[in-house]
C-alpha cells in the first residue's frame, strides 16, 4: 500500500494515536553495543509455512535467528531498533529509515504502527529495485527470493579471494546494472536506484565486516546472502563501531567514486545521498517524525 498527499495527513494522525505512548528516550538509551554471546546468535531457523520474508537478506537473516519476529510479522520501530542493534549493529537512525518506509507499504490493520517483512515487496518501493544483487527484476517474475544466477555474477568479480574489496565489490554492482539493462524491457533505473543498490552494496560489506574497510570475508557475505544466516559459527561476529546513515552514506560515495558507471544525469553524489534518498522515500523528515513520534527527530532525521 502507498500513501500520498492528503492520504498520508489523514493516516498519520490515526498513527500519532496509536504510537503516543512511545517512551523515545528510553528507547533510544535502552540500546546497547551487541552481545557477542547472545544466544540467538546459534537459534538459526528457516522460515516455516506460514511465516513471511522480504526482498533483503539482511532483515530475513534476522528474523531467521529472531532478532526480528520469526513470522516476519507485526514489526514495529521499537522492535526493530532494537533488533537490528542487537543482531548488527545497526544504528538507530538507519533503522528508523527503513521502519519508516516499512511502515508506509503496509497493508495491515495495524495500519502505520507496524508492517510484515512481504509488506516490502513492491516492485520499486519502497527498497525494492530492479538490478539487485541477489534478486530477479520484477518483470521476469519473482523478485523476493533468491536467485543463484544473479548472486553467480557478483560473486565471480571476487576472482575466489577470501575477502571483499571496495573496488571489486563496486564493479560487481555495476555488472548487474548492465545484465539487467540488457536482458529487461521494462528497466528502471534512476538516481533513486543508483543510490540505494549501492547502499546495498555498502550494507553488507560494512555488517559482514566494519563500516570502514570494505573487506568482509567473502565466506561471510555467501552465508549472509545464500542460506540468509549470519555466519557466526564461521567466526563473524558484528560490527564492534555502529553502522549509521553516515558510514553507509561515506561508501556509497567511495563505491560510486570507484566505479567505471556513469552516474545518472542531475544527480551530484554525496556522503548524505543514502540518508536524503530515504528521507525523501518516506516523504520527508516531517512525516517520518509523525510516524515515528519524534523517533527520527531525536537521532537527528
Amino acid at each position: 500500500m502507498r500513501f500520498t498527499g492528503a492520504t498520508v495527513s489523514v493516516v498519520l494522525s490515526f498513527a500519532a494515536a496509536a504510537t503516543a505512548q512511545l517512551d523515545v528516550s528510553g528507547l533510544l538509551s535502552s540500546l546497547s553495543p551487541p552481545n557477542p554471546n547472545d544466544p540467538r546468535f546459534t537459534q538459526f531457523k528457516r522460515p516455516g509455512k506460514n511465516d513471511v520474508r522480504s526482498p533483503c537478506p539482511g532483515l530475513n537473516a534476522l528474523a531467521n535467528h529472531g532478532f526480528i519476529p520469526r513470522n516476519g510479522k507485526g514489526n514495529t520501530i521499537p522492535k526493530l531498533v532494537k533488533g537490528l542493534k542487537a543482531g548488527m549493529n545497526m544504528g538507530a537512525d538507519f533503522t528508523i529509515a527503513i521502519g519508516g518506509l516499512g511502515l508506509l507499504s503496509a497493508d495491515s490493520p495495524d495500519l502505520l504502527t507496524s508492517f510484515d517483512l512481504n509488506d516490502l515487496d513492491q516492485h520499486n518501493f519502497p527498497i525494492e529495485h530492479d538490478a539487485s544483487l541477489s534478486r530477479q527484476d520484477a518483470f521476469f517474475g519473482n523478485d523476493y527470493s533468491f536467485y543463484q544466477p544473479n548472486w553467480d555474477t557478483v560473486l565471480s568479480y571476487f576472482h575466489g579471494q577470501a575477502e571483499t574489496d571496495l573496488k571489486s565489490a563496486s564493479a560487481a554492482k555495476y555488472a548487474r546494472v548492465n545484465d539487467s539493462m540488457t536482458r529487461n524491457p521494462e528497466f528502471t533505473y534512476g538516481p533513486r536506484e543508483y543510490i540505494l543498490s549501492y547502499g546495498e552494496t555498502a550494507l553488507y560489506l560494512q555488517t559482514m565486516a566494519d563500516p570502514f574497510s570494505g573487506n568482509a570475508k567473502v565466506e561471510y557475505v555467501r552465508s549472509l546472502f545464500e542460506q540468509e544466516k549470519l555466519p557466526y559459527a564461521l567466526g563473524w561476529r558484528p560490527s564492534t563501531t555502529p553502522i549509521t546513515l553516515t558510514t553507509l552514506g561515506q561508501m556509497v560515495l567511495e563505491l560510486s567514486a570507484i566505479s567505471p558507471e556513469p552516474i545518472p544525469e542531475g544527480l551530484t553524489v554525496t556522503a548524505d545521498g543514502y540518508k536524503n534518498v530515504l528521507e525523501l522515500l518516506v516523504g520527508g523528515s516531517e512525516v517520518l517524525g509523525n510516524l515515528t513520534q519524534g523517533l527520527s527527530t531525536a537521532v537527528g532525521l
